[in-house]
């Protein structure tokens, strides 16, 4: 599979006028794989010999651009064994400025509705508990809403995590404004926010208020907010009718 996609990515570069030699073409598109995460850690290089036959290149030059790998650390080289990857890729956090999200988040707030299905205090799950940092025996504020868009289709469900000392979360609140401002008028101010986007099947319930098929792959957000000190106060998961609502972000320098 390997061979095959550098195959690919060697014939659509072909022809290009280029100075670079091509030892370093071939060292840069491996480390480029390597590094992405595309060639993953422990999986098999293939032999010089192969590289040779593959891309119609001297095996001089396939050993040269394996030997700047190994000398980068991105593999290792064992005789008789052949080479592997040694590089364990992580992938990073994007980071982006704290205001800019917060302002978006008000207005979605602003331009949409919410429905609250319950607000209660109840023990969190082990996760949530563990994340919020609390006792076995303390309660946090779950609330568990739908939001429609301003034609009054429903595009996404939410289940959150409030510390319990936090104020002001009734049900006739959270529909009038949004769960951030109603956490800034507890004196609390958001100095980090984190955020991971996945997938997730609906099920029945959520599938039902959604107006989604059972299963229906949704968008997946979940989210933390810490305080000015560092601790999370808040922890949010939301689903989302992909065919509704999409997440994009502009990165810039």
């Amino acid at each position: 599979m390997l061979i095959k996609s550098l195959k690919s990515d060697w014939a659509a570069a072909a022809g290009a006028s280029s100075r670079v030699p091509l030892y370093h073409q071939l060292y840069s598109s491996l480390k480029r794989g390597i590094t992405s995460g595309e060639i993953e850690c422990g999986e098999q290089m293939p032999t010089e010999q192969q590289l040779s036959e593959a891309l119609d290149i001297s095996r001089i030059t396939a050993k040269r651009a394996m030997d700047e790998l190994a000398n980068d650390g991105l593999i290792a080289r064992q005789r008789g064994k052949g080479s592997y990857v040694t590089y364990k890729y992580s992938p990073e956090p994007v980071k982006a400025p704290l205001l800019g999200l917060l302002e978006n988040l008000e207005d979605m707030g602003k331009h949409s509705l919410v429905k609250v299905i319950s607000v209660e205090q109840l023990m969190p799950p082990e996760h949530v508990r563990l994340t919020l940092n609390l006792e076995k025996n303390q309660e946090a504020t779950k609330i568990v809403r739908t939001r429609y868009d301003e034609e009054g289709n429903v595009f996404a469900f939410y289940v959150s995590w409030t510390l319990a000392y936090l104020k002001g979360f009734t049900k006739r609140k959270v529909e009038r404004q949004t769960r951030l401002s109603i956490i800034k008028e507890n004196g609390i101010s958001i100095s980090k926010v984190e955020q991971t986007l996945g997938a997730e099947n609906a099920d029945e319930f959520v599938a039902n208020l959604l107006n989604v098929a059972n299963n229906a792959a949704l968008l997946q957000l979940r989210r933390q907010h810490y305080d000015q000190d560092g601790n999370v106060v808040d922890v949010l998961v939301g689903l989302y009718n992909p065919k509704l609502f999409q997440y994009g972000m502009v990165l810039d320098h």
